[in-house]
């Protein structure tokens, strides 16, 4: 039986052992609480914020509390030229970008738990109870339900008429995105023990790359789901259960011919999409993937610490440690990529400059804090947080 642990564990506990007896004896039924009948739980020093003296680069647009959402589960929202669509439990819902009014609701009846992704006219959202759902974007009416035996973790955007399904046993479903048939399968080991969570399956050209949970990167023929190439980040290694999570949760970032990837316990890459081959790796544990643009990637560490680094060689040009221990999110550039926005664990949204590295401006948003990235549509972002709380902000 797999065990899949909430990405908070990486940072807040330490797994020496995971003995039921000892677990039975104190009462604890949380694994990793206990060694040895003694409490080993050790909570992260929190770095305090720095003051800052201006918000120059953000204005809070409008804010709607959408529901009431699940923390461990990480729905993205999605945009298109129509609106932002988000989930809330068993709930699909769009928003009007502009005004953050309410345009139509949909309770599909299922707990969402993949997802939210599409393309102009479709919507597409995954269930815990393993259906892959198709609702349509301007109306949010139905379009078709399809079984796929096991709970959806990540959707990819639909395109050439097919959009795939990420499951939480490392299958990959490629769907018809008219009709919900699935067309063709693919599958990867899934080691005993994983985060909860899945990087978003990415279509480039005529393939889909995804990341799986035994730390390997691979890309398949969109089509017909036949393999094109695979690399492997790393391997398990290590005498504790957490040094062996190898998990590829974050953005997958294509720019270009490349992709930037990352992933926990092992390595920072930069593939080439076209035949697979490694051009750069440098160690670097991360379950936030990255973001980038011609000059920069940027991504975040197990620690918090953000770094900016080099995307043709992967020479680090800076790192900060402002966030430390806050959980920020994976870096989202700005459309002027004069900044990064981060979330964090508190419920803050960060601007970072990509220059100097110094954040220079702050939003409170959802209380309840964040562990999603934040989207973009021309110079608004959009955060979606824990609570459910939707904000949309003007980044200059």
């Amino acid at each position: 039986m797999n065990t899949r642990l909430p990405p908070y564990v990486l940072n807040s506990v330490l797994i020496v052992s995971f003995s039921l007896a000892v677990a039975g004896c104190s009462g604890q039924s949380i694994p990793g609480s206990q060694l040895f009948g003694q409490n080993v739980y050790v909570a992260p020093i929190v770095k305090p914020l720095k003051t800052i003296a201006k918000n120059v680069n953000a204005q809070t647009l409008w804010q709607v509390n959408t529901g009431t959402n699940i923390s461990n589960v990480k729905i993205r929202p999605f945009i298109n030229n129509t609106a932002i669509y988000t989930a809330n439990g068993v709930t699909l819902s769009a928003w009007n970008k502009t005004t953050g009014a309410a345009i139509w609701s949909n309770p599909v009846g299922q707990l969402i738990s993949g997802g939210i992704n599409g393309d102009e006219t479709t919507v597409f959202a995954g269930t815990r109870d393993g259906n892959a759902v198709a609702i349509d974007a301007k109306t949010g009416k139905n379009k078709w339900v399809a079984g796929l035996g096991t709970e959806v973790l990540a959707v990819s955007s639909a395109s050439q008429g097919r959009v795939v399904f990420r499951t939480i046993d490392g299958k990959l479903h490629g769907l018809n995105s008219s009709n919900g048939e699935v067309v063709w399968q693919r599958q990867q080991r899934t080691p005993q023990l994983s985060f909860y969570g899945a990087s978003v399956p990415i279509v480039v050209d005529k393939g889909v790359i995804a990341g799986f949970d035994n730390g390997k990167l691979a890309a398949y023929d969109l089509n017909s789901g036949k393999p094109i190439w695979e690399v492997t980040l790393s391997v398990p290694k290590g005498s504790s259960e957490l040094d062996q999570l190898v998990d590829i949760d974050g953005r997958l970032k294509p720019l270009g011919n490349a992709l930037f990837a990352s992933n926990n316990n092992g390595r920072m890459v930069g593939v080439n999409m076209g035949n697979g081959k490694v051009g750069w790796a440098k160690v670097f544990s991360s379950i936030t993937g990255a973001d980038a643009n011609a000059n920069n990637v940027f991504s975040a560490d197990e620690k918090g610490h953000i770094w900016k680094i080099q995307p043709l060689d992967g020479k680090s040009v800076w790192s900060q440690d402002d966030l430390e221990n806050r959980q920020p999110t994976t870096p989202t550039l700005t459309s002027s990529g004069s900044h990064a926005v981060i979330g964090d664990k508190q419920g803050n949204l960060h601007w970072i400059d990509t220059q100097s590295g110094l954040i220079t401006a702050r939003i409170t948003g959802d209380p309840a804090g964040y562990h999603i990235p934040v989207v973009k549509s021309g110079d608004v972002v959009y955060a979606f947080g824990k609570g459910g709380v939707l904000t949309a902000i003007r980044s200059r």
